[in-house]
């Protein structure tokens, strides 16, 4: 990370960070009974209504580890994430609590060892190319040195934790691809050269993607939704945009988030397209906490507004 990523940023109105409990308490108030009916019993409820529940009771202790609940010993940082990175609570505030949160740059992994390993993929497919997302505005926009540094990641952070399923799925050549952009990257190529290398990239990113269910597809967004979570929170330490470059990584992971929702609406049921509807509703929310790709401008600072995105988008899967 460069200096200039390490320079506070001003920010115009900051407001309190909300944890999951305080979100999941006025969902639930407010959308539960309407949007899952059927939802009777505390162990039926919804993973993050449950979760957010434990929470409830232990908050700052290093309690409620993991989505399974595990939260014997503070701070051990139970239930590790399915790509191996960011151990810790099931929402994985990447700061903390928790053995490995936050390691290398804040990168909780969410959702923990819960996820269904092929919304866990979808997660992960997301991370990398979130990534890609911000080092291609960063590129585009002239700032090289931190375009760098998230093109490189996908490759050096991530592509271990998808390798074998990548394999298995015959698409192994993803890893080539990503070290062929990256280089490019840091050879400071012309856009004209760059575009292909990361469309080369996305392609194969979308055909790793056409064969999981569509409701796993939703689940592993939803994921993807709470590290963008992760990822701000950590970027906004201190009621100001301390950490750049996590600020950067938010962002892009919930422009996937959006993008993968329009695609999948295309081939969605009647049933399911009304849910898609409803979580691009929810994500809409979050474009109030984000200024331009270097943190500038009007916004307001609430890493809960994210939070509570997805804990929408995961009520609106109700009945899927």
């Amino acid at each position: 990370m460069t200096d200039d990523q390490k320079k506070p940023r001003r920010v115009v109105a900051a407001r309190r960070t909300l944890t999951l409990s305080t979100i999941a308490a006025t969902s639930l108030a407010g959308t539960l009974t309407e949007a899952a009916p059927s939802v009777a019993k505390p162990g039926d409820a919804p993973e993050w209504v449950q979760l957010a529940s434990a929470e409830g009771e232990g908050e700052g202790e290093g309690e409620g580890e993991a989505a399974s609940g595990e939260g014997e010993g503070e701070g051990e940082g139970e239930g590790e994430a399915a790509s191996g990175e960011g151990e810790g609570e099931g929402e994985g505030e990447g700061e903390g609590e928790g053995e490995g949160e936050g390691e290398g740059e804040g990168e909780g992994e969410g959702e923990g060892a819960s996820l269904h390993p092929d919304a866990g993929l979808i997660r992960d497919l997301g991370f990398m190319q979130g990534h890609l997302r911000a080092g291609l505005a960063l590129y585009e926009a002239g700032d090289l040195d931190a375009a760098k540094t998230h093109m490189g990641h996908p490759i050096e952070e991530k592509y271990d934790a998808v390798a074998g399923a990548m394999e298995e799925l015959g698409l192994g050549r993803l890893e080539d691809q990503l070290k062929s952009l990256a280089q490019a990257a840091e050879d400071e190529v012309s856009m004209d050269e760059i575009t292909p290398l990361h469309g080369a990239v996305v392609a194969t990113l979308e055909k790793a993607r056409s064969d999981v269910p569509m409701v796993r597809r939703l689940e592993g967004l939803i994921a993807l939704t709470r590290v963008a979570g992760d990822e701000y929170t950590v970027a906004t330490e201190g009621g100001e945009v301390s950490n750049l470059h996590e600020y950067q990584d938010s962002w892009g992971f919930l422009q996937v988030v959006d993008d993968q929702l329009v695609e999948m609406a295309k081939d969605a049921d009647e049933t399911t397209g009304a849910a898609i509807g409803k979580m691009r509703r929810a994500l809409e929310a979050t474009e109030a906490v984000f200024g331009d790709i270097q943190g500038e401008g009007a916004f307001e600072m609430d890493p809960g507004v994210i939070y509570g995105a997805a804990a929408r988008m995961e009520l609106s899967m109700a009945g899927l």
